[in-house]
């Protein structure tokens, strides 16, 4: 809801999109082919719909409350120290 917003009513709306969008997807498929980029990449992405919120409702938590638990897990697993330390074994 909040891309879609930005994307309509911003002038860098459309760029800030297709980034947001190709960061989700370059860090899934990345971190599926075990690189360590990608998970870089994932937890930058994952960080995205904190800096939505912020431009469009002007606060870090959107109004819905289960979407804000499940972007604060997705921060929480990709940044575990059991999440880490895989990475860093097993990623090349």
């Amino acid at each position: 809801m909040e891309l879609g917003y930005i994307r309509r009513f911003f002038a860098f709306g459309p760029v800030y999109g297709l980034v947001v969008i190709a960061a989700h997807v370059l860090g899934g498929l990345l971190m599926a082919n075990e690189r360590k980029i990608g998970y870089k990449i994932a937890i930058v992405a994952s960080f995205t719909p904190f800096i939505s919120n912020l431009i469009v409702y002007r606060r870090l938590i959107a109004p819905s409350f289960l979407s804000a638990i499940f972007d604060v897990a997705l921060i929480a697993l990709l940044l575990h120290t059991q999440s880490r330390s895989h990475q860093k074994v097993w990623f090349r």
